[in-house]
Parts: C-alpha cells; structure tokens; sequence
C-alpha cells in the first residue's frame, strides 16, 4: 500500500514539473496559427451537441437547468435527467435513476470531476447538485469515452461556475420547503474570484409545527433537516493558466420516534457527502492543455434505532462510510485541427469502513464487527477523435484500469469505438461500443436508495461488474428548431450481485461476500425524441421502449424481468413565454409500472409460496405537473422573479408500495398505495 502512494506522488511531482517544463517551449507556429485552432476545436464541439461523435450524450447548460424539472419549486438536476429517454425512475421521489436496464448504483456521479456516493437528500426529494452554482453538465447514456469508467451504466458529469471577476451579484430563493442563497464577484479585480451557495430545507419547522397544532402528547417526535453549501475560488496566473478549489457539503439529519402503550419505535439518521478537489488547468502550448487535480470525498451514514415490538427489543447503531482520494492528470493534444488526442492517469485511495455498535457494552456478543477494507485503484486512458473524410468522424480510445484487492489485482481493459456518418448537413448517424467495468458494491437487502446502505470493495471472492453495449442512432434537425431523433441499444452486464440472505435491513457486512450471489443482467430497447423549439415556445416528446431482464440462477433457473423493467415510457414537456415577463410550463411523465415480489400462493399455517422474482406490476404511473414564473423588475433594475407550480395537478394516486392482505371472505388481494397527491409550492426568488 505504502509503495502505491509513493507511485502516485512520485507520478504527480513528475507530471506537475513536466506542466512546468513544457510550458516554457515556444510553437514556432503559435502565431502564424493562432486564429486557425481555438474557434473550431474547441467552440463548435461545446456548443452544438449534435456534432459530437458520442451517441447516447446529452448537454445541458444553466439556463436549461434552471428551466427543467424541479422538486417543489427548487430546479433539480435528477429529476431533470429523470425526463429523458432511456431513464427510468424508482419509487416515486426516492432518489433512483435506472439508465438502460442498470439496478441504480452504477451510475458515475462527478461535481467538478470529484465521484459523489450518496447525491439523495430526504430519499430523492432533492439531489446533491445546486443549479444555482452549476454552470452544465455531460449525462452519458452509452457511448461512453475513455475517459470516463469504474460505473456501468451512465456518467452525470456536473461543473460550477466560477465565480465573476469583476463584479458581485447573487440571487436568494424562499420557497415552502426550502431556502437558497448565492453569492459570487471578485477577491482579485480581473485575477481572483469566488463563488459560494447555501440551501436549506425548513422541513422541520413545518413538522415541529404541524405536531403542535395536530396536539403533541409527548407519544411521538419527528423532525428532519438538510443543507449543503457549495464553494469555489478561482485565480488565473495569466492567459489560459487557471486554478479552482471547489468545496461541498451537504448533510440530513432524521429524527424518528414512536411510543404507544407497550412498544416503541426511535430511529436517528445522518448522512451525507463532503469533496473538495484542487484543479489547475494550463495551457501549455498551441497544440496542448493539460489538467492536473487532487482531491477527496466522503461519503458516510450514521443510523441508531431501538424498537420495542411484541416482546423483542432490537438496537443497533451502524456507521458506514467511503472515502476517496485521489490525483488526476490529463492531457488534450490537437496535432491539427481536425484531430483531437486525449491521454490521462487516475489514482485513486478508497477506503470502506463499517462500524455496528450496540447499545448494552455489558454484552460483548451484541456488537458488530468493525469492516476496514483498503482498495486502490489505477486508471490509464488514452482516446483520439479525428475526421476521416469530409461528414465521417472516428473515436477510438482505450482504458485499463486495475483494482488492488488483498490477495487479488482485478485488471479491467476496457475498449471503447464511436464512429458519426453526416450524409446530409440536418443528419447525423452515429455507432458506438464500450466495456466499463466498476469494483464498488452496494451491500442492501433492498434496491431502494437508503442512507443506510453500505459500500464494499471487490475482493478476492467478488469480482468487478462488467457491461458491454452497443448503441446506434439517427439524429436530424429537419427544419430550423425542430429536432428528430431515434436510438437504439443493446446492452448485457455480468458479475452482478443480487442479496440472498433473510430480510433484513442491514445484510451481515463481515461476511457479506456469501449472501450474495452473482448473476447477470441484459437490457435492449428504442428511444425516440420529436421536439420544437423557438426563442419564445418549446415542445418535446419522448418515448421509450425497453427491456430489461436479469438472470441468477441461485435464485431462479430462468431469466426474468427485473424491477424497473418499464416497457413504455413517454414525457411530453412544454414551455411558452407568454410576455416578456411571463413563462408557463407543463409537464407531463408516463411508464408502466415498476415490477414487485408477491406471493402467488398462501398455505394453510400462512406460508407464503412465490413463483417468479418480481412478478407483480404496480398499475401504471402517470402524473403532471404545471409551472408559472412571473418576473419583475424593482426599482433599481433587479429582478424578482416569483413561481407557481403544482406537483401532480390531478391528484392521481400513483402506486407507491403494495403487499398482500386477507379480506373478510379469507381472500388474499394485493392491495397498493400511494403517498404524494397534489401539492402546491410558491417560490420568490431575488436577484441582485
């Protein structure tokens, strides 16, 4: 271990001289070249998404963030993404993103390059991500580059905005559940700047207030709290020499507690992330740019409960967390400027630990083992994008990652080819293939996102997950705004995990490795988007047809369908600036309904008797939800800006869970539920 972390410093000191060395060689063409290189390399590729080589890529700036889907007035990232073909989601506001058929922890979430765990506040209400800092994102369905891996299914590669150099302005938000601020100008006119952002729920004084209107008699408490609070300051040495140091934390705190005559529920939850990361971006000549970053993340939960139930007295308190630190380094090399070469190295120290600590000391047998496990990982990418001929462009690139494991090194090579063909200047057809690999496992009894669920490495036992997947697309823009797209994939996952043990809330994590079992997954479908737009009016459809399977032969000897096998999925999205002041919008989501496990049969002492994983489908999901913002100008020129919406405008009761009850008749019936009907929210927001 200690010769890994003299590798990584001796390759950073290395690579930080080299960054030095190479800045000092002239181009004997950096003049006579200069007007040539920036405007087509660079520009055309960032702003127009249709010409990237990439099926599968989705852009997104801060205007369409801040325009997409929110979460009771508040912009959100997720349930923005949770709009596009190809993404299915979980169970309604809890947190889960399934892209192409994967389980929902195999997706790679990065803030500023840095990998986040945990990006679910109050079971998915919100994410981690605050557009108010945000300055866009890459969300990579397929298609994957090489500079991207250790997660199977898809890349949310979120930046923020460095903050203004020369003057200060921010903005502040009050809406029904939450509060944000932001903040950004100058330290240094013109050389250093910051940029900062809180946001915070007051979910707990509405609980703490609706319990003493609804009279509290001391038999129960709830309460829970989040913020987060974003960073940056950013300093440029001269041209095209910057640093960035980013900073994030984000935090919940929930606090349960019942207590009826002769038994009694408590349950104190914490979790959340911390990252900060280093980042100096320099070019070094003409033809070169490199980025070298250092940084660290956390990702931790902290759970205690006690219940008191029919005569068995539980309690436990469990602290897991995953710790990532890490260099990068990457260099961008244009030799012409059709040609872009990319290279890089990504060292990373990840530490998992797992704590259960009982509440009676007296009794040694009632604590859980501590878990450590140390497992670094090594990344080496290198991926080259050049124009073959006029209207055909090729991207080849290669990862090898390897995974240090006691007594194992898993080695992953991971290739990865798109190829785009423009027939006609409104069209693009585009292929793609690429292997990822990913070492980190959820260790959950359950496949909803819970704080409590723990991270373990691979190790000797339990090999890294595989996915392999081919995607294929046509891409127009037929007329001027309009937009007509079809892609398909085709997708197979191996090494999966799949929990075998007794129900449990927390799976036994010193011996983890035998209560799962390996099995494999296999996802295919289409996915269509039709969409107009004008300066004023947008319209978008999108519709998916999917399917997804898993096989696990210890669990059942056959394939069959997996949890969030949605066969149809269909969002339609609109947005009308009515006035200059006014914009309305709406938006509609359908799916097929999310796939359970229930008895099929129910013996005579009341065992329960199940045929297949899986196999029960809730009734269809179905909701819309209206917007209206309203914007007006103060006396002083700033802007207010004051939104309406409403979350699920027809109050459809979409299911949430269900399980299976004896009626009066000695019939046993599925019964679901749901939990959110309509819900209003109002939001001023304040510009200045």
């Amino acid at each position: 271990m200690l010769r890994l972390f003299r590798f990584l410093i001796v390759v950073a000191a290395v690579l930080v001289f080299s960054q030095n060395l190479q800045a000092q060689l002239k181009d004997p063409f950096e003049h006579r070249m200069d007007d040539t290189l920036s405007a087509v390399t660079v520009t055309a590729v960032k702003e127009k998404p249709r010409n990237t080589t990439q099926t599968g890529l989705v852009r997104l700036d801060t205007e369409m963030l801040k325009r997409g889907a929110s979460s009771f007035g508040t912009p959100d990232i997720i349930k923005t993404l949770l709009n596009l073909p190809g993404v299915s989601a979980g169970n309604e506001l809890m947190g889960g993103m399934y892209v192409h058929g994967g389980d929902g922890t195999d997706n790679l979430y990065l803030l500023d390059g840095v990998p986040l765990y945990n990006i679910s506040h109050f079971g998915g209400i919100f994410s981690s991500f605050n557009t108010d800092v945000t300055d866009g994102l890459d969300f990579y369905k397929s298609g994957f580059p090489a500079r991207y891996g250790t997660k199977l299914s898809s890349v949310v590669d979120v930046t923020t905005r460095p903050g203004d150099m020369y003057e200060f302005h921010g903005s502040a938000s009050l809406g029904l559940i939450d509060g944000r601020i932001n903040v950004e100008g100058p330290i240094v006119k013109g050389r250093t700047s910051f940029n900062l952002a809180y946001r915070r729920s007051w979910m707990d004084m509405m609980i703490w207030l609706a319990m003493k209107i609804g009279g509290d008699d001391g038999s129960r408490k709830a309460a829970y709290f989040m913020h987060d609070f974003n960073a940056g300051v950013t300093h440029d040495f001269g041209k095209d020499n910057r640093l960035r140091v980013n900073f994030y934390r984000g935090s919940d705190d929930l606090d349960l507690g019942l207590k009826p005559t002769d038994s009694s529920l408590d349950l104190a939850v914490k979790w959340g992330n911390l990252c900060t990361s280093v980042n100096w971006d320099k070019k070094l000549s003409l033809k070169t740019r490199s980025s070298l970053m250092g940084y660290f993340s956390q990702s931790r939960s902290d759970t205690d409960y006690g219940i008191v139930l029919g005569g068995y007295d539980l309690a436990d308190r469990i602290n897991s967390s995953i710790r990532d630190a890490g260099v990068r380094y990457n260099l961008d090399w244009y030799p012409h400027e059709s040609h872009h070469i990319r290279t890089g190295i990504d060292g990373a120290y990840k530490m998992y630990r797992y704590v259960g600590m009982a509440e009676d000391p007296s009794d040694p047998d009632s604590y859980s083992p501590t878990v450590s496990k140390d497992a670094p990982e090594v990344s080496l990418y290198m991926e080259d994008e050049f124009f073959i001929v006029h209207g055909l462009t090729f991207n080849a690139g290669l990862r090898h990652t390897s995974y240090f494991t006691p007594g194992k090194t898993w080695r992953s090579l991971e290739p990865r080819v798109a190829l785009k063909l423009s027939p006609a200047y409104f069209m693009d057809i585009k292929l793609s293939y690429s292997r990822m690999s990913q070492s980190d496992h959820l260790v959950a009894s359950s496949y909803i996102d819970l704080p409590s669920n723990t991270w373990m490495p691979s190790t000797s036992l339990i090999r890294p997950e595989l996915s392999d997947q081919i995607s294929a697309g046509v891409y127009t823009e037929p007329v001027e705004g309009m937009t007509l797209n079809l892609e398909g994939w085709y997708k197979t996952m191996d090494h999966l995990l799949q929990y075998t043990g007794i129900n449990s809330m927390f799976p036994p994590v010193q011996n983890w490795e035998t209560s799962f079992t390996e099995g494999r997954g296999l996802s295919y479908g289409l996915e269509s988007e039709i969409g107009y737009r004008t300066s004023s009016f947008s319209a978008t459809a999108y519709y998916t047809l999917g399917w997804s399977k898993r096989s696990f032969p210890e669990v059942y000897p056959k394939w069959f369908w997996a949890n969030n096998d949605n066969r149809h999925k269909v969002n339609l999205l609109f947005s009308y600036k009515v006035m200059k002041d006014l914009e309305v919008s709406a938006n509609w989501n359908y799916h097929t309904g999310n796939r359970i496990t229930l008895p099929t049969n129910v013996l005579a002492d009341g065992t329960q008797l199940y045929d297949t994983p899986f196999n029960f489908t809730l009734p269809s999901y179905h909701r819309l939800d209206l917007a209206m913002t309203y914007t007006m100008k103060s006396s002083k020129g700033n802007d207010f800006d004051l939104s309406a919406s409403v979350y699920n405008a027809y109050n459809n009761k979409n299911a949430f869970f269900a399980y299976v009850e004896k009626d009066e008749n000695g019939d046993f019936n599925g019964i679901a539920y749901s939990v959110l009907p309509v819900f209003p929210t109002l939001t001023i927001t304040y510009r200045f």
